[in-house]
């Protein structure tokens, strides 16, 4: 076909199809032969014009494909010195021809070109052209999205937006937008991903030389968050000077606070709900992105950064509120950090005024994230009096009452427990009753047993049992906290005997769950360790005799925590008859009892803590390796026998006087052989 018949082709095209792709056939010959004969040809030029302009009709995308001239002009763009005006046009053919045509974007991908027109983008020239063109082969067509990925789009594209060339490509930033989007998905792999791609991605939506619509900015903060919940690229982020601050701006903008913040008056339903999906990505994100080492050295609590996080606490932004809470909760993992917090800051102010306001009910992401946030705090012992002392003992009921929010009940049984790990303040505030005019107002404590009874929730129950045992240790520990400080003299504990006289059947319950279960023996060992600590008193020895009695399950704890056997039950008369209860039928105290056996080294043994503790050490009956849960079985049936032997059933009397005197004079021989 001669060049004039080529230009009377593209002017008056046949109207058939066929037609048409016999046509380009011709014309894909010429085109070869006049490549052929000279590379800087002005007819190829003219032809490469009008083939990239007929391409906008879709009468002619088709048929480019069929004939063969679009292979034509793949081959052509993947040659190396193609005149400028020729790349352009060439990619205006590929573009346009791949406009709605899968078949020929197919055609594009298996040519192989993709990565000679993604290198076409370091050229100041092409990158306005190239890039829509990179978007037409891909929208809507994954094996190209694939391709592109494997060409190296991301590292291109990064470069352009993070240098001063992406003044030149300020009249396409929205395609580049919506390109990186389309291959986010793919899995990052070495050197087809740049590294910096979060914080040039989090750059260009808060660019304000070049702004993005709304769509773009939801799109590329969307993507950049993907990218940094995996942990290759929290280090080079975080390395990043002014990172942090960018998404905490990022993130506010997203929030509708700060100077920039967006428009979103004219946004649909559609962007409505992608802007919450997007801050509940920043949440998950930040969670994620503050639990890596390096964070919280970049995050002091005099800098910047934790001020910001501090005042959105205050803000009435339960996101902003969330994000703060989880993020100020990973920085808080060392007791300096926690008690600097509420000590100076006092962060559980406003904490403790979000749980008090009803408005934030319904709202679990910002609950769990205050109570989360809270526990934390409550781990060092300085800070439990203040946190119950504020307000947190009074509010914790209300929440408790959650039963459609398990996991939220479950937080704040779990931020009571901790507040009373060895807190005798917190204890005389658990237990006591409260100001109110209720006709039967019922202690903090009561009331955390009721949800103790409640609750079907393995870990929710589980915590109340173990708050239930901390309160009798703390109770039963005298002046001395167990954690090596002394209770303050206006702490004014409830006495023992005002303790029992309150009905608390609940509490007992809770003490069994705790005992019986078998899951956690570090928690088993603590039921031990608080049993024997209340059976020392004349009051918590009683209540500890009919606790056993009552369950025989508990006896076969406590036997075979000392003996390594399973407790055998036998059948006692109804209420003893023909007993004589005055009878003496063990020591008069238990210091004679020990003394009796020679074991006056026998004493209570604190066991680790369960946070700590992953198992308790199950020594061998004649090993000399401490045992925590013997000896304070052990302990714990010589003060019933001496307390309270009336209270024991015969067979429970004749079991714990066989195990003291067989299991004791063993101890004793062993503490011996260790000592020797």
């Amino acid at each position: 076909m001669s060049f004039s018949g080529i230009e009377q082709l593209f002017t008056s095209p046949p109207e058939e199809e066929a037609s048409r792709t016999n046509a380009l056939r011709q014309a894909e010959a010429t085109a070869s032969t006049l490549w052929e004969s000279s590379h800087d040809s002005p007819d190829l030029q003219t032809l490469a014009q009008k083939a990239g302009d007929a391409a906008r009709d879709e009468l002619w995308r088709t048929p480019l494909g069929e004939s063969g001239l679009l292979a034509f002009f793949c081959r052509l763009i993947d040659t190396d010195g193609l005149p400028s005006q020729l790349a352009i046009h060439t990619l205006r053919v590929i573009g346009n021809s791949c406009a709605d045509r899968d078949e020929n974007r197919e055609r594009v991908v298996a040519s192989g070109c993709l990565s000679k027109i993604v290198s076409r983008l370091a050229d100041d020239s092409l990158v306005a052209i190239a890039i829509p063109v990179l978007f037409n082969i891909c929208v809507d067509y994954e094996p190209a999205q694939k391709a592109l990925y494997k060409a190296g789009i991301n590292p291109a594209l990064v470069r352009i937006i993070s240098s001063p060339r992406l003044e030149n490509a300020s009249p396409v930033t929205s395609i580049i937008c919506r390109l990186l989007i389309l291959v986010a998905p793919q899995e990052p792999e070495d050197g087809l991903v740049d590294s910096t791609t979060p914080f040039a991605l989090l750059s260009l939506a808060m660019n304000t030389k070049f702004p993005v619509d709304l769509e773009d900015f939801l799109g590329l903060t969307s993507v950049a968050l993907t990218y940094l919940f995996k942990t290759q690229f929290q280090e080079t982020f975080l390395q990043t000077p002014n990172a942090i601050n960018l998404a905490f701006r990022a993130f506010e903008k997203v929030c509708g606070e700060g100077g920039d913040s967006l428009n979103t008056s004219e946004a649909d339903g559609d962007d409505q709900e992608e802007l919450k999906q997007v801050q509940l990505a920043f949440i998950q994100t930040f969670a994620e992105l503050s639990g890596n080492d390096l964070f919280a050295p970049l995050c002091p609590l005099n800098g910047p950064e934790a001020q910001t996080l501090q005042a959105w606490i205050s803000m009435r932004k339960p996101p902003l509120q969330s994000a703060a809470c989880l993020i100020l909760g990973n920085i808080a993992r060392a007791d300096a950090v926690c008690t600097s917090l509420v000590q100076n800051a006092r962060v559980h102010e406003p904490l403790i005024s979000i749980l008090r306001d009803p408005s934030h009910d319904t709202d679990p992401q910002l609950l769990h994230s205050v109570l989360g946030f809270l526990k934390n705090l409550a781990i060092p012992a300085a800070n439990k009096p203040v946190l119950a002392a504020a307000g947190l003992v009074d509010i914790l009921p209300r929440i408790w009452a959650f039963d459609v929010q398990p996991q939220i009940q479950f937080d704040a049984a779990s931020l009571a427990r901790m507040l009373l790990v060895h807190c005798p303040e917190t204890v005389r505030l658990v237990c006591a009753p409260p100001a109110t005019s209720d006709e039967e107002p019922k202690s903090a404590l009561q009331l955390l047993m009721d949800l103790h009874v409640r609750s079907d929730q393995e870990p929710t129950k589980m915590e109340t049992a173990r708050a239930a045992a901390m309160i009798c240790r703390v109770l039963h520990s005298g002046s001395l906290d167990n954690a090596g400080g002394v209770a303050s003299k206006s702490t004014a504990l409830p006495s023992l005997q005002e303790f029992y006289d309150t009905r608390h059947p609940a509490l007992m319950d809770a003490l069994v769950y705790l005992g019986l279960q078998d899951k956690f023996p570090a928690l088993r060992s603590e039921f031990l360790f608080v049993l024997a600590l209340m059976a020392r008193s004349p009051e918590g020895a009683g209540v500890t005799a009919r606790l056993l009695r009552q369950d025989a399950r508990l006896m076969g704890v406590l036997v075979k925590a000392v003996t390594g056997q399973e407790f055998q039950q036998e059948e006692d008369d109804e209420d003893d008859e023909g007993v004589d209860k005055n009878k003496e039928e063990g020591p008069r105290n238990s210091a004679d009892a020990i003394a009796a056996l020679g074991l006056e080294g026998l004493n209570l043994e604190a066991p680790q803590a369960p946070e700590q503790a992953t198992n308790i050490s199950r020594a061998p009956r004649n090993s000399s390796v401490p045992n925590p849960d013997r000896e304070n079985g052990l302990v714990l049936i010589a003060e019933l026998l001496a307390r309270c032997p009336t209270e024991l059933s015969p067979s429970m009397r004749t079991t714990f006087t066989s195990i003291f005197q067989t299991e004791g004079k063993q101890l004793s021989n062993n503490k011996s052989d260790a000592q020797e």
